[in-house]
């Protein structure tokens, strides 16, 4: 979304903004390529030529299919060098057998148990898990390759919600704060509708704004909230007519916070608005979709457990040294495209070929790797994100069998806590399935911190007392086979996803950045405007590729870039100035 600069600063801080003088946002929009575009010109301009990519994401791998598959580029040859022994990146699904590998704390196993007769195995998405249907390009690639996707479900109004010390330390279905506070604000907005408040208003408007408030908040003829069946039953109706549950008082929900001390509206912003989608078997079916596109070429290689250690510049070529199976290999290339996480290059990049704007641009994102930016209670946010993940596996009918009679099972979804496990997904597929898997916790900021600074088993208790209080005693001990994920101790990754909030002078360096320098380009959600979504990555991908064959194109700056915290955590109060909160 990109929005005017005057407007982003005071209202809209999870929007890109361009300022007026560059005109109009419409036209800044069509300076930005959806596609590779290779002038007449420039036509052939890889023939003879190699490109080295390092890393294979879906930035990564997005970049080698976009360079091999566009015969006006006509590249020669195309190598990935991927640190890992596989593919992917943060776009990481485990399934039994897999090993998760922290710096600090070593291996596990996944131990997920499969049914029979299951059409895939049972497989937690460690890293990316959702895509919106705003995501365009990232859906056309899935169409193009034929990645069998289905629906992810975001929101149940079954889902739970629980905070702590409130609503009798019990968890409560998301329908009852959610619907109970609509009415009450119906209510309380209904009684202020007169002539004498509402003074630029008609007396027709209001009397149209009362009848809305009417059907909004579910009020009575009065405009006073009594309670509605939008909160649930005490009792279902079936043979009886059901009984609906005692509304909540605002002043319980007031006291609660429950708006705050988790992200109960999440489901409701633009990037999480139904409907979702996920691929059908696990999130890596689309890099290994890309895969399969790039093996048949020729000009294609990819090489796994390939380090880079060095990358030079000389004579108007790169030269990339890697280890692999502990030999150092050497290759040359024309063009290089790191899929690297910025902090990452330091010391394995050589620098003073570049511009002077670009090396700063780079020093920037290091320093704020290195030292970022003190928060209250003494955080440090530096530039990759620390964050952390849980899984789990049970069997469904803890979430799926309702035994109250006013209970409604659960079918996807995400429940919320204002415990440090923040959030609970539930799968959104193989619904008749005896097991499922659960991710138990997705965490953020000084918690994850905290979390990465355990060991696993320890983030695991935490995971399984945050799921008792939720979900009960049942829920919490029938979970099994737990895994997590602290994505700061991953190697060759480092972290979450970028935090261009920690960079001084970010949009000049972002600004810099995105335009490469010296065929050399980096890609990667970390310079786009998703940061955090595989969106994002393929975004950047394009728009390396387009710079690489037409030297005349060059991405439009931008003047203010979106705060992560909204865009990828979904945290709106965070963002804001201390004094509001």
């Amino acid at each position: 979304m990109v929005i005017s600069k005057d407007r982003a600063k005071s209202k809209f801080p999870q929007w890109a903004a361009i300022d007026p003088s560059r005109g109009s946002i419409s036209e800044y929009i069509k300076k930005c390529r959806k596609k590779v575009i290779v002038p007449a010109e420039n036509k052939n301009c890889g023939q003879g030529k190699t490109a080295v990519i390092i890393g294979a994401g879906v930035a990564g791998l997005t970049s080698a299919y976009e360079l091999l598959n566009n015969e006006d580029i006509n590249l020669s040859r195309c190598v990935i060098l991927e640190a890992n022994d596989r593919i992917g990146g943060r776009s990481f699904t485990v399934r039994p057998g897999n090993v998760i590998k922290e710096d600090k704390y070593g291996f596990q196993k996944c131990k997920f148990e499969s049914e029979p007769g299951e059409p895939y195995p049972p497989y937690l998405n460690a890293g990316p898990g959702r895509i919106p249907s705003s995501h365009k390009l990232l859906l056309g690639y899935m169409k193009k390759f034929g990645v069998p996707m289905e629906v992810y479900v975001m929101a149940s109004d079954s889902n739970l919600t629980y905070v702590q010390n409130h609503f009798g330390n019990q968890s409560v279905p998301y329908r009852q704060p959610a619907y109970n506070m609509q009415g009450w604000v119906a209510q309380e907005l209904y009684q202020l509708l007169n002539p004498d408040n509402f003074s630029d208003m008609s007396p027709g408007d209001i009397e149209k704004f009362k009848q809305f408030l009417q059907v909004f908040g579910n009020l009575n003829e009065e405009g006073m909230y009594e309670g509605s069946d939008r909160a649930g039953y005490n009792v279902l109706p079936g043979v009886q007519p059901g009984e609906i549950t005692i509304p909540q008082s605002l002043q319980e929900l007031l006291r609660s916070q429950f708006w705050d001390k988790t992200r109960f509206y999440q489901p409701i912003d633009f990037l999480w608005q139904p409907t979702l989608f996920q691929p059908v078997g696990g999130m890596d079916k689309i890099v290994y979709a890309f895969k399969e596109q790039l093996e048949p070429d020729a000009r294609s290689e990819l090489q796994l457990n390939a380090v880079v250690e060095q990358i030079e510049y000389n004579n108007g070529k790169y030269s990339i040294s890697y280890k692999q199976e502990e030999r150092t290999y050497t290759i040359e290339a024309d063009y290089c495209v790191s899929n690297v996480p910025m902090p990452l290059l330091e010391g394995v990049l050589q620098q003073n070929h570049f511009s002077p704007s670009f090396q700063a641009a780079l020093d920037a994102v290091y320093t704020a790797q290195k030292v970022g930016v003190e928060e209250q209670g003494g955080y440090r946010r530096r530039f990759l994100a620390d964050t952390t993940k849980v899984g789990w596996q049970a069997e469904r009918r803890l979430w799926q069998e309702a035994e109250g009679a006013g209970d409604v099972p659960i079918y996807g979804g995400i429940s919320w806590s204002s415990d440090e496990i923040a959030q609970i997904w539930y799968p959104s597929e193989e619904y008749h399935a005896e097991l499922g898997v659960l991710t138990g916790a997705y965490n953020f900021s000084a918690v994850a911190q905290k979390w990465g600074d355990l060991e696993p088993e320890k983030r695991l208790e935490l995971a399984r007392e945050g799921a008792r209080n939720l979900g009960g005693n049942d829920f919490a001990d029938g979970l099994k086979h737990g895994l997590a994920i602290a994505w700061q101790n991953i190697p060759h990754q480092k972290g979450g996803w970028a935090q261009w909030s920690t960079v001084e002078n970010k949009e000049t360096h972002f600004n810099t950045l995105v335009k490469g320098d010296q065929n050399f380009y980096i890609v990667g959600d970390q310079l786009s405007h998703l940061t955090g979504w595989q969106e994002g990555a393929v975004a950047s991908a394009l728009n390396a590729v387009c710079q690489l064959c037409d030297p005349m194109y060059s991405v439009p700056d931008i003047d203010v870039l979106p705060d992560t915290r909204l865009t990828v955590e979904g945290a709106f109060w965070a963002t804001l100035p201390a004094y509001v909160r």
